[in-house]
């Protein structure tokens, strides 16, 4: 139902802010990506830009027509530098954040359900104990979803596929969030396709807000928490007639 999309935003950000343990699992990977993204950040948009810099004036005359050439040509790439890297940095900070994602996802529907709630020293043993396993779990995802990227990528320069590969892209991101739900309660693939053929303008409007986010400097550092949150309140709201 759209009407659970919409109604899962602000209850998604209340989650988070509301509750101290959902707010320190929160806090501590975006920590690290704001140390990540000045790191990186300041490699390409220094190092890497001035070598592409380099790379075309040697293959552009010089004047006013090389240096119009140049220009034109920096931009499209600091644009197209700018999204690649965005959606890359995300997916880095989200195979990061995942096992604190995890169990904040757990949290989240033992809140909607009335569950008792894991203290901080255990929510935070639970994210030691799957450390390992949730970071392979998610490199694994996350290489599906680069893979699924190339090929929308692919559909996005034929016209008339362009709406299909932002719509992959858009679905592609609300599966790497909505999988915490599918993963716990032990979905097979069949059930997984079957929810999402059920609810794909429910995860499409979501992941759609979110890839929005994405684009976004800093702000885009909390869309894993955030999108945790929300996927697993409407994922919970979706399906709380078959609990």
């Amino acid at each position: 139902m759209i009407k659970n999309a919409v109604t899962s935003f602000k209850p998604a950000f209340a989650n988070i802010f509301r509750d101290k343990v959902n707010f320190t699992l929160t806090a501590i990977p975006v920590l690290i990506g704001i140390i990540l993204f000045i790191l990186i950040g300041s490699w390409v948009y220094g190092d890497l830009m001035e070598q592409a810099r380099s790379m075309v004036t040697q293959y552009v005359s010089e004047g006013a027509v090389g240096s119009f050439i140049t220009y034109i040509t920096m931009m499209i790439m600091t644009v197209l530098l700018y999204f690649v890297f965005s959606w890359t940095f995300v997916l880095i900070v989200a195979v990061i954040s995942s096992p604190f994602n995890d169990v904040l996802s757990s949290r989240t529907e033992k809140i909607l359900k009335g569950e008792e709630l894991d203290t901080l020293v255990e929510s935070f043993s639970l994210v030691g104990k799957g450390f390992v396993s949730t970071i392979f779990n998610e490199i694994k995802k996350v290489t599906f979803i680069i893979l699924l990227s190339l090929l929308s990528l692919v559909f996005s320069f034929i016209p008339l596929l362009t709406p299909i590969s932002v719509f992959i892209t858009v679905l592609l991101l609300a599966v790497q969030f909505v999988d915490y739900s599918w993963s716990r309660h032990g979905l097979t693939f069949k059930s997984c396709f079957k929810d999402m053929k059920s609810n794909f303008v429910d995860y499409g409007l979501g992941g759609g807000f979110f890839f929005l986010l994405v684009s976004i400097p800093i702000i885009n550092l909390i869309v894993p928490p955030v999108a945790t949150s929300y996927f697993t309140i409407l994922w919970v709201k979706n399906n709380e007639r078959s609990d």
